[in-house]
């Protein structure tokens, strides 16, 4: 059995929706939704929500994370995969029985394809549309692997509690573990984070500044370039961004302030 688990904080309307669409999915799977410090109705919404599959939900009070959130469902997930996937990431049909094809050998994680709708592309958010994967696009929009695997790495790092850095960090002890990392096409996901827009560019410092941190952490330089924050690179992308951004649409100022985040938790000159 696999076991989906939903992290949410106060988007009721957007889980509602991604809960009625895992009802048309066929298979044997179990979904576990952990409320992170929700003020909204999403707790009132999920005990009067009657679905055809099996369904468990727990209430995290303060919220601490998504990290957090993730590794509580997974403590109690029944299913022998964990599918980690965000409350406005909403599965298309042949979603779930997809990701249940790619774990045919030991150790395998598996990416599905992530695309976001026609309004958002373009701003930053999370699009992964193939052919392959690599450690650092393990996210908790559309990955599963192994429970086993997973709590042989130790989950992820509750230490990162604000935006960004949990999914790298995890994606990168994978990685050395030796997992066998596959992109499942046919696991097909939209990202509908329209929050996102007007807040993409707070977003783009932050998850700069949260990849440095995951770069001090390991202290592997491979990390530093693969994540686009090795100084060199910072240094570059604000000498020539400013004047060459317009070129590069809205993601010339998201890439602007993913260096910014960076630099400044590097602590380099042009930061101060």
């Amino acid at each position: 059995m696999i076991s989906i688990i939903i992290p949410t904080h106060n988007r009721r309307e957007l889980l509602e929706k991604k809960l009625r669409a895992l009802e048309t999915q066929p298979g044997a799977f179990e979904v576990i939704v952990v409320a992170d410090g929700c003020t909204d109705d999403t707790l009132e919404f999920l005990q009067r929500y009657n679905p055809p599959y099996a369904l468990r939900f727990i209430e995290i009070t303060p919220g601490l994370g998504a990290a957090n959130a993730r590794n509580r469902g997974a403590g109690i997930a029944k299913g022998d995969i964990l599918l980690f996937s965000d409350d406005d990431v909403i599965p298309q049909p042949g979603w779930i029985e997809a990701h249940q094809k790619a774990h045919t050998q030991p150790r395998t994680v598996a990416v599905g394809r992530l695309e976001l709708p026609p309004e958002l592309r373009g701003t930053g958010a999370a699009e992964l549309k193939g052919p392959r994967a690599f450690w650092w696009n393990i996210t908790g929009n559309n990955t599963s692997l192994p429970r086993a695997l997973f709590e042989e790495v130790g989950g992820y790092d509750p230490a990162f509690s604000g935006y960004g850095g949990e999914d790298p960090d995890l994606g990168y002890r994978l990685m050395r573990a030796g997992a066998r990392l596959v992109f499942v096409r046919d696991a097909l996901a939209v990202h509908e984070a329209f929050d996102y827009r007007g807040r993409a560019l707070e977003k783009a410092r932050q998850a700069g500044a949260a990849h440095v941190r995951v770069c001090r952490k390991h202290r592997d330089p491979r990390i530093a370039w693969a994540l686009g924050v090795h100084p060199v690179l910072v240094s570059l992308k604000l000498a020539l961004l400013p004047s060459f951004k317009g070129l590069l649409g809205a993601r010339g100022d998201y890439e602007l302030a993913y260096a910014w985040g960076a630099s400044e938790a590097w602590n380099l000159p042009s930061a101060s």
